[in-house]
C-alpha cells in the first residue's frame, strides 16, 4: 500500500509538474502571412542620426525626392549616409521526396539521403521576385497585430500611440 501511494504521489507530481511546465496559453496574434497593406515607415533619431527605415527590412531609400533617406548630422545639411540597405534572412532546409522538411536534428545528422535548400528573402524596392504572371511580388512583408493599425509608422519603442 506504501509503495502504491509512493508510486501514485510521483506520477501525480510528473503530471503537475508538466501542466505548469506548459505556462499560460499564447495569447498573441494568430500570424497570418505577411500583407503588403501592413507596410509602415518610421525614423529614428540618435547621436545626430537620422535613420529612416521601413517596417519589410529596408533602411533608407534613394529614389524618392523627399526626406526619406537616413542623414548624418540629423539636421538640414545632413548629408545622406547610404543609397539602401535590406536586411537578409536566410535559413538551411532539409527535405525529403523533394518537398517534406526534416526537422528531427537526429535524422538530419544520420541520414544521406535528404536534400539541402538555402532559402534567403528579404523585401527591397527593386529586383523582387514576382509569381509567374507578375502579378505578386514575393518579399518579406509585416504582419498585422504587431502594430496598432491605426499608426502610420511601426511599433516604436518611443511611441506608446504605435503599440498594438
Amino acid at each position: 500500500m506504501k509503495k502504491l501511494l509512493h508510486i501514485a504521489i510521483v506520477v501525480l507530481s510528473g503530471l503537475l509538474a508538466q501542466a505548469a511546465a506548459q505556462g499560460r496559453l499564447y495569447e498573441g496574434p494568430d500570424d497570418p502571412a505577411g500583407d503588403i497593406a501592413a507596410e509602415r515607415v518610421g525614423w529614428m533619431t540618435g547621436n545626430r542620426v537620422l535613420l529612416y527605415f521601413r517596417n519589410t527590412t529596408e533602411l533608407s531609400d534613394c529614389c524618392d525626392l523627399g526626406y526619406d533617406v537616413s542623414k548624418w548630422p540629423n539636421t538640414y545639411q545632413g548629408s545622406k549616409m547610404h543609397d539602401g540597405i535590406c536586411i537578409l534572412i536566410g535559413a538551411r532546409v532539409y527535405v525529403e521526396y523533394g518537398s517534406t522538411p526534416v526537422t528531427d536534428i537526429n535524422a538530419i545528422q544520420n541520414r544521406t539521403d535528404l536534400d539541402t535548400l538555402y532559402f534567403c528573402q528579404s523585401s527591397y524596392r527593386e529586383h523582387m521576385d514576382m509569381s509567374p504572371d507578375g502579378t505578386i511580388e514575393w518579399g518579406m512583408y509585416p504582419v498585422f497585430g504587431y502594430f496598432d493599425d491605426l499608426s502610420e509608422t511601426p511599433a516604436m519603442s518611443n511611441r506608446p500611440d504605435s503599440w498594438p
